[in-house]
């Protein structure tokens, strides 16, 4: 995951006053949970063209998140504003659990 990504995560969810192991632990939980909601959010926009190539880097990535996002980012008009859709979306629902 990017440094200033992490970094963000670290800021919008309140984690600063965290001992550096559990912040990890906290960003990477958070990170998974919104790439997956990002990631689903993208599927739908997707037609079926592109649904077929994002299949393929699926299998050929393994677990290279970035390679996943920088596919994203190139073949999902407004993919952007989903992430921060998502994350918007996320820290509402996770209020007062990480404060």
């Amino acid at each position: 995951m990017d440094e200033n990504f992490k970094k963000k995560i670290a800021e919008d969810f309140g984690l600063g006053n965290m001992d550096s192991r559990e912040q990890e632990r906290m960003i990477e939980k958070i990170g998974n949970l919104l790439f997956e909601s990002v990631v689903e959010r993208a599927v739908d926009a997707m037609d079926e063209s592109v649904m077929s190539e994002f299949d393929d880097v699926i299998s050929n990535t393994g677990n290279d998140y970035q390679k996943v996002i920088s596919f994203l980012k190139s073949k999902v008009p407004g993919f952007d504003e989903i992430v921060s859709g998502e994350l918007s979306r996320l820290k509402r629902a996770t209020s007062g659990i990480f404060a």
